[in-house]
């Protein structure tokens, strides 16, 4: 009886140090719920948490792809968006430009490439722009920052390029918010952008630009000239901006950097092939398009779904390595994100051909000191990203 009851004993045991998975194995850490885990852990000196950790969205597996870039058909985008006759086409550096004009307006598309139209490599790929140009709103101030993510520097320093004073989802006096929202969308999908996710939006009301022009002025009154605009309910417009989606996850759309602080070719190691598409829409439609770097995913390459580490994981391994580091007084972790990211293939750079790889990317605010002569000693705000290999659990940035 005594026998039975050690082996008994000896087999608990076993079951206990098998469970018990060692603490360097990023791919087997228990999955801890990421806003009990930040209430527990103690944070590196100067190192603070300030986004919202219940409403991180994971998923538990994804595949990576390997793609170039998506072309979209030139006459297609033509026939979809031009309002007017065309009056000049030609192929351009980027691609083939196409005019269109009526008496009360100019419209100018630009179909991208990479250069192919015109017999060039390298240009920009994987979109479009467009532009109306109606009579009087040629020279009209932006009157609020035309990006995405947290302000840059612009923005935190000059008040009429604040994206924050406008609603995200107001309706307007032309159109309510939803219905611009279904044109818009409706209209990229006829154009092939179709898999897309909504990442920000604006809806630019009259009064709001009105205390902005404000500002504006007020910025520019050691300017030798500025013009004066009026503006009306006729210059009221949205604003979106789109990720591209692969699957469930958006592909991240903000500049990064690769490795450790190595430069690799003659572009260093910045990543900044990130899709994004930026649209705006006015009260007679669609008036402005931007859209770069998007990948043609229906003809990527793809392995099986592969399991990824937790954001609990990924916050783990950025901790471990900022415990280490003399951090500046107001560090912060501003955002985490799951997210495809973009690797240019080695040897293959010429072809455009990336890896898309599912990554936790955090946002790193750090802030920074500087003297100018004109307003003395100020403080703003930069950004980084530190990006984890959501497969591997590897550190895929240079950002500490």
């Amino acid at each position: 009886m005594r026998k039975i009851s050690v082996l008994f004993m000896v087999l608990i045991l076993l079951l206990v140090v098998a469970c018990d998975e060692p603490a360097g194995d990023t791919k087997r850490i228990e999955q801890l719920d990421l806003n009990t885990y930040l209430e527990s852990v103690e944070m590196p000196k100067n190192l603070s948490i300030t986004f919202d950790s219940t409403k991180v969205s994971t998923v538990t597996s994804a595949k990576k792809y390997t793609a170039t870039f998506l072309e979209l058909d030139p006459d297609t985008v033509a026939k979809e968006l031009l309002r007017n006759d065309i009056t000049e086409q030609k192929p351009m550096a980027e691609g083939l430009y196409f005019i269109a004009k009526s008496s009360s307006m100019d419209e100018y598309l630009t179909v991208l490439d990479g250069g192919r139209s015109f017999g060039v490599k390298g240009a920009t790929n994987g979109g479009l722009s467009y532009m109306v140009i109606k009579d009087g709103d040629q020279n009209k101030p932006e009157l609020i920052a035309n990006t995405i993510g947290p302000p840059n520097t612009t923005e935190q320093f000059f008040r009429s390029m604040r994206r924050s004073d406008y609603s995200s989802s107001a309706n307007l006096s032309f159109a309510c918010y939803a219905e611009a929202l279904a044109s818009v969308e409706h209209l990229m999908s006829s154009i092939g952008l179709s898999k897309l996710k909504l990442v920000e939006s604006y809806a630019m009301d009259l009064k709001t630009m009105k205390e902005h022009y404000n500002y504006y002025l007020e910025e520019m009154m050691n300017e030798e000239e500025v013009k004066s605009y009026d503006f009306t309910v006729e210059d009221e417009s949205y604003r979106f901006y789109f990720r591209q989606q692969i699957d469930e996850l958006p592909v991240n759309s903000t500049i990064w950097f690769l490795g450790k602080g190595t430069a690799e070719g003659a572009a260093g190691n910045v990543m900044s092939n990130n899709p994004i598409l930026t649209v705006t829409y006015q009260k007679d439609g669609v008036n402005n398009i931007s859209a770069r770097h998007f990948f043609d995913i229906p003809k990527a390459k793809s392995g099986e779904p592969e399991s990824l580490i937790s954001a609990v994981d990924a916050m783990k391994i950025l901790l471990k390595e900022y415990k280490d580091l003399i951090l500046e007084e107001g560090t912060k972790v501003s955002s985490a994100e799951l997210l495809y990211v973009s690797v240019p293939v080695k040897g293959k750079e010429e072809e455009a051909i990336f890896d898309l790889i599912p990554a936790w990317v955090f946002t790193i605010t750090k802030p920074q000191y500087a003297n100018d002569k004109g307003i003395g000693n100020y403080q703003s705000d930069d950004y980084g990203q530190y990006v984890v290999n959501a497969i591997t659990g590897d550190k895929l940035s240079g950002m500490r």
